[in-house]
């Protein structure tokens, strides 16, 4: 606008002249819009630097109280976007860790136990305590997949037990990796699972043929339902060496759940490198299995130094459970056989037994007893329950159990062990085991 005020300005102010010769008596007239040209473009230039000044300098003050309530409402949408965020941020986090914490589950168990024994030629009873306490995790890292892993208190040299004895000069006790395992669950009456686990195949009832402490290490499948045909597959490794065949153990079992609560299994142990091979380093081993001083036939070195198995040990079972009631009362009747198809003689085993009620809930409780008899070459005893005649073959006897709930997840447990060790051999010897447990679940 000041340009084309400007430009228009001065065209007249130099047209003036020639207006002026051209129109003598008008001179005072053009004098006068000269003057009043000028006034203007004058008063032009004053307005824009009062204009330019205006622009450099800060808000006025009569703006100024609007503007502080304008600055004031957006430092407090401001805020509370803020805390909004944080809110959001906060309760993602939230349910990140409910996510995590729902797809983890930890368990444990403490015991505290009471132990005499009375063995036949030995001069006073033994008594001892111990404990045992274990501590395992389950982690769900999808539908299908699930690990897990347990530590307890053991001798990391006895694979068939998790006690602690209460003695050493009050000596800290070892805590030994007693499960560490993957299950896949491709999908339902389906499971893989890889590492140190439970044991993957069924065992009628409370059958000592099998440890329940044992937590071979390898792969296992298993097939099947609660109900119906099921299957399992296995293989462990037992021992790994450098320059010698591995000792390992490959198996299988088939079985069938009947709807009124029959169980019926067959299974086949194959142990691999075995005969004529060092005994594995185990506590009590070969704790009753026929052995030599080891010699050139064995793969042992140098000779004489160890001993090494006399047969292999190529194992049929078969389990037997049934399950139900009588009248309101849970029973259990169970039995189970094995064969070891290597030698020809002292190498079968079985055992029956009964179990009367289910200690589970407060104020229930159980009774139940064996009869087991297991000849020297019938049972591989790295399996082979630890207690029963101190775990060793041929061993024979009774087993007397019960069990009270007092309090929930805890149980009262008494187990006495009448046995014939070493029976029909010189070295028979009467022995007796006496356990009081005190369990608590968690």
């Amino acid at each position: 606008m000041r340009n084309i005020l400007t430009a228009s300005a001065l065209g007249l102010v130099m047209a003036a002249p020639g207006l002026a010769l051209a129109a003598t008596p008008e001179q005072n007239e053009i004098a006068e819009l000269r003057q009043l040209i000028t006034s203007a473009l004058a008063r032009i230039e004053q307005l824009e630097q009062a204009n330019a000044a205006l622009n450099r300098a800060p808000a006025t003050t009569v703006a100024d109280p609007a503007v502080k309530q304008l600055e004031s409402r957006v430092a407090a949408v401001e805020e509370s976007n803020d805390r909004q965020t944080d809110q959001l941020a906060q309760g993602l986090a939230s349910s990140t860790a409910m996510d995590w914490v729902r797809n983890i589950r930890w368990k444990g168990d403490f015991r505290y136990r009471h132990e005499q024994f009375d063995v036949e030629g030995t001069t006073s009873d033994r008594v001892r305590h111990r404990i045992r306490a274990r501590l395992g995790m389950e982690a769900r890292i999808s539908d299908q997949v699930l690990t897990g892993f347990e530590i307890a208190t053991a001798d990391i040299f006895d694979p068939r037990s998790t006690n602690s004895t209460l003695d050493d000069a009050s000596r800290r006790k070892e805590i030994g990796l007693n499960l560490a395992y993957v299950d896949w669950k491709p999908r339902d009456g389906v499971l893989l699972t890889a590492g140190k686990q439970k044991q993957p195949w069924f065992k009628a009832g409370n059958s000592l043929l099998l440890d329940g402490d044992v937590n071979p290490e390898g792969i296992s499948f298993q097939y099947g339902g609660k109900t119906g045909p099921f299957a399992r597959v296995w293989g462990f490794w037992l021992d790994e060496y450098s320059t010698a065949a591995d000792q390992n153990l490959i198996g299988a079992q088939l079985g069938y759940a009947f709807n009124g609560g029959l169980t019926l299994a067959a299974a086949y142990w194959d142990y691999g490198a075995i005969q004529d091979q060092p005994v594995l380093p185990f506590v009590g081993a070969p704790a009753g299995n026929s052995s030599y001083t080891a010699d050139s036939s064995c793969a042992a070195s140098p000779a004489g130094l160890t001993r090494c198995y006399t047969f292999d040990y190529n194992i049929v079972a078969v389990d037997a459970q049934w399950s139900g009631k009588v009248g309101a009362m849970p029973l259990m009747l169970f039995g189970a056989y094995l064969e070891n198809m290597d030698p020809d003689t002292l190498n079968t085993g079985y055992d029956l037994g009964f179990l009367v009620g289910k200690a589970a809930d407060p104020g229930t409780w159980e009774f139940g007893a064996l009869y087991q008899d297991v000849e020297r070459d019938a049972q591989f005893t790295l399996f082979l329950d630890s207690d029963f005649a101190d775990g060793v073959t041929q061993g024979r006897g009774v087993q007397l159990q019960g069990a009270w709930v007092p309090l929930k997840n805890m149980t009262i447990r008494t187990t006495l062990f009448l046995n014939d060790r070493n029976y029909d051999t010189p070295s028979e010897v009467d022995y007796k085991r006496l356990q009081l447990d005190l369990n608590f679940k968690f």
